[in-house]
């Protein structure tokens, strides 16, 4: 199957998404409670608003989250049901494969 150079672009600005430790946790509270809003997040994760401001921001053109405004909150959910399904099989082969993902990391490094 040959791909477009445009979607590759696309995916990699898509998985670079998934890229940062804090974007990770703003998108796993998402996937647990459905939707939060910024002072939600900024309270569960310990980070100011502004930072998770900032991510969603980046997740939302990422096509991560998407954003709906009710009243004078914003609430933040997962996109859609194939972004989920992404996640969850993301996280089933970090947990099912930890040992080699973790050996992949140790490479990178060495290259550094």
């Amino acid at each position: 199957m040959e791909i477009k150079e445009n979607v590759l672009n696309e995916l990699e600005i898509f998985f670079n998404a998934f890229a940062d430790k804090t974007r990770l946790r703003i998108i796993l509270h998402l996937l647990n409670n459905n939707e939060s809003t910024v002072q939600e997040l900024s309270k569960a994760l310990g980070k100011s608003q502004s930072l998770i401001s900032h991510h969603l921001a980046y997740l939302r053109g990422c096509g991560v989250v998407s954003v709906e405004k009710r009243g004078k909150f914003s609430y933040y959910s997962i996109k859609d049901e194939d972004v989920k399904e992404i996640l969850r099989r993301a996280l089933q082969h970090a947990m099912k494969y930890s040992e080699s993902i973790l050996s992949c990391k140790l490479l990178r490094d060495e290259e550094e």
